[in-house]
Formats: C-alpha cells, sequence, structure tokens
C-alpha cells in the first residue's frame, strides 16, 4: 500500500505492507450549500431586522485565525443591514491566542470594510479590558472584556466543533475564554486535569460547565448567535441563527454526528494527522492525540504528524514545561498554572500509549512537553511493526484534530 500523508504544503510518501494497513479514516467532504440562501432564511427566521433595528452601538465577536470560521460571509451578508447603525465595533475572540496579523484580520473581514479604530482583539493579560460580570461558585471573578458592557447590541459569529477538553468548541467559548482575563481563563482552564473532560461530551464535563456558569452571568436578550458547522474542507454544512444556547445545541447536535466516527475495534498503531489550520503549532497539536487516543489500545502508539510551522505557539507552555521536566512532576502539581492541563493530560495518556511526534520542532521543545520526536515517519513505522509483528495494524486518522473516532462493535 503506497500512500501519502499531507504536511505542511506537501506530503509524506509511505509504504505500508498490506497485511497491516488498517485504513484510514477521515471526515466527508460536505455537500455545497447555498450558503447566501440559507443565511437569508435564518436571518429572517431569527428577526434580524427587528434585532437590528434601532440599535446605537453594534459589537460583532468573531474567531481568530485557528478556527475556520467563515466570519467574512457574515459580514458581507449583513454589511448594508449594519450602515444604520451609528457606532459598530468588532473584537477577535483570541482568549490565550497571540495577537491576529494583519492578514488575518483581512481574512477574516474579507469585502467588510470597519476602520482599524474599531477593531480590536481581547489581550487576556491586560487588565485594563475587563470588567467582573459575577463570579464562579468556586469564588473566582469572573472578568470579561469591556466592550461587551460598551454594547447595545452583540452579534457572536462562531462554529461548533469537538474540542479536546470543553467538548465542543464553538457557542459560549466565544465569550469564555475568547473574552475572557487571564485568570478566568485559569480558573476554567485549571479544572482540564479531570479526565471527564475529552471530546463531543459536555454534561458532566467540568470545564464545559464552569463555561456555561460563566457566560450565564450575561445577559443575552440582545445578543444574536450565528453559529456554523463547517467541513475541514471549509465546507458549510448548516449554519444556525438565534439565541445563542438554542444555536449551540443545534450546532452540537449536527457536529455530533458530522465528526464522531465509529470503528469496529481499537488499533495498536494510530497516525494522527494535523491539518490546517491545527498545524500551526505545537499547543494546538494536543487535539489529535487526544482524540484518537479512545481508538488507541492500551499499551499502543499514537504518531501525531504537524508540522508546527509557527513553532511552539505558547511561550509560557515551554516554559511551564521546563518547570516540570518528569512526567511524575507534573502528575503532582496544582492546576494553578495554564498550560499545566495540557501537560498533565499528556502525562496521563502516557501512564498507558506511547505518543510520538513528526514535526519540524528541535527533538529537545518536544520531549519537553513528553512526546518523542521522530525525524523519518517511515522509519517509525516499520519500527512498530517489527515490535509487533503480526498483530501490527495501522490506522491513517485524517484531520485528528477534528475528527473523533470511537469505538462501536457494530459499526
Amino acid at each position: 500500500m503506497n500512500l501519502t500523508v499531507p504536511y505542511g504544503d506537501g506530503g509524506i510518501d509511505l509504504v505500508i505492507p498490506d497485511e497491516h494497513f488498517g485504513g484510514t479514516l477521515q471526515l466527508k467532504r460536505s455537500e455545497n450549500q447555498n450558503v447566501s440562501s440559507v443565511m437569508d432564511r435564518r436571518l429572517n427566521d431569527a428577526g434580524f431586522a427587528g434585532f437590528i433595528d434601532g440599535c446605537q452601538r453594534l459589537l460583532l465577536i468573531v474567531n481568530d485565525a485557528y478556527r475556520s470560521t467563515p466570519s467574512y460571509l457574515v459580514l458581507d451578508h449583513i454589511r448594508f443591514a449594519m450602515e444604520s447603525v451609528p457606532e459598530v465595533r468588532l473584537i477577535v475572540a483570541t482568549g490565550l491566542h497571540r495577537k491576529p496579523t494583519e492578514d488575518e484580520i483581512a481574512a477574516i473581514l474579507g469585502d467588510f470594510n470597519l476602520p482599524r479604530s474599531e477593531q480590536f482583539h481581547s489581550d487576556a493579560y491586560d487588565d485594563s479590558q475587563f470588567f467582573e460580570v459575577g463570579k464562579f461558585s468556586t469564588g473566582e471573578a469572573i472578568l470579561l472584556h469591556k466592550l461587551l458592557d460598551w454594547s447595545d447590541r452583540v452579534i457572536v459569529i462562531g462554529s461548533v466543533e469537538p474540542h479536546y477538553f470543553a467538548g465542543y468548541t464553538g457557542g459560549p467559548k466565544s465569550f469564555m475564554p475568547g473574552l475572557a482575563h487571564y485568570s478566568t481563563i485559569r480558573a476554567n482552564h485549571g479544572l482540564a486535569v479531570s479526565m471527564d473532560c475529552r471530546p463531543c461530551r459536555l454534561d458532566g464535563n467540568p470545564v464545559a460547565e464552569s463555561i456555561r456558569e460563566a457566560v450565564e452571568k450575561i445577559d443575552m436578550s440582545a445578543t444574536l448567535s450565528i453559529q456554523f458547522v463547517i467541513d475541514p474542507h471549509g465546507g458549510v454544512i448548516d449554519v444556525f441563527v438565534g439565541d445563542l444556547w438554542k444555536t449551540f445545541e443545534d450546532a452540537v447536535e449536527l457536529a455530533r454526528s458530522t465528526f464522531m466516527v465509529p470503528v469496529k475495534e481499537k488499533y495498536p498503531v494510530v497516525i494522527a494527522i494535523c491539518s490546517p489550520p491545527l498545524d500551526r503549532n505545537l499547543y494546538q497539536l494536543q487535539k489529535s492525540f487526544e482524540n484518537t487516543r479512545a481508538i488507541t489500545e492500551d499499551g499502543g502508539s499514537i504518531i501525531a504528524v504537524s508540522q508546527c510551522r509557527e513553532g511552539v505557539g505558547n511561550d509560557e507552555f515551554i516554559r511551564l514545561a521546563e518547570q516540570y521536566p518528569r512526567e511524575e512532576d507534573i502528575l503532582e502539581a496544582t492546576p494553578e498554572n495554564l498550560g499545566v492541563h495540557k501537560l498533565y493530560r499528556t502525562a496521563m495518556h502516557k501512564k498507558s500509549v506511547n505518543i510520538f511526534l513528526r514535526s519540524e520542532l528541535d527533538d529537545e521543545i518536544v520531549r519537553k512537553v513528553f512526546l518523542e520526536p521522530v525525524d523519518d515517519l517511515q522509519k517509525a513505522i516499520d519500527a512498530e511493526i517489527e515490535k509487533r509483528n503480526r498483530k501490527c495494524k495501522i490506522v491513517f486518522v485524517r484531520d485528528a484534530g477534528h475528527l473523533v473516532p470511537y469505538v462501536d462493535q457494530a459499526a
């Protein structure tokens, strides 16, 4: 079996003996939607004309470049209606991600013309940007961006897909962690050390329940939610418009049937291929092996493939890793620092599986986050076959940062 694994702008050619090839899992390309027609209907059904009527200060909340959300489609579709609004501002809900580049902002806006002075991004470390909306049940203050207080109407544009510890991204995550202060995000993400936090789970997921608790402190009566479900190829499967929680619920139901893929059995070797935009850096990589752990045998190996062309993606993540050089150290740590949850979860997974990484990162960096670097993917696969002999079946998971395979013997 000859195949090519996507890698950066090219690919890695491999030869896998037929008796060891366990197949390729990938998401189906969705049928092309007439997005304009669907959006017209959904906006009309949600009473968009009445929502925008009389608005004086409109806030647009959009995702950053680490999500493939087609925000520009919405902005282009409603830009003429927004001409009647005296003040319009747009904020990129970056959470802990870096500041978006000018090229990324241009891609988000598309043809929508908004003065640069009215474009913002959330800087979680800038205390002056935030105000308190309430407290968590555990006592920590919930600090969200002041532009929420500035506006009299809010349009939030998101996309819903599996998230490796929050259950699903999109919906309320645009507000928390998207528009939250560092301390608020830390209080929430510290809960991710629980292994009840996993892909496609909301009920009983401490992180998801904490996000809901925070966002429910906001008056949503003046908020219109537009939530996409898109395939990894950028195709729009559907879009939901209306109340935040209802649109999120509807999108989750569709995302569950779209991104979850059943397999009949677990595999000793899983090749988890991280596709754009999640292949940009080490910080985003975690999704690929978290999503594929459920179909990996205990004692098996996950080989993640991600170019990580932007490097680490979060310098604090590496600084934290340097404080915990051994896996046993992180398992004894408290979740008081952001980034602990990623290292902790990796260490927990490595108690039962091996995790390797083929990337362009220095080997030293890869080992700092408890992964084993791979310079040659073919040699790494050959070594797994030799070690496991005839019992070795290798499955390839395309776009492992989004696809969530699970075992169902009836599949």
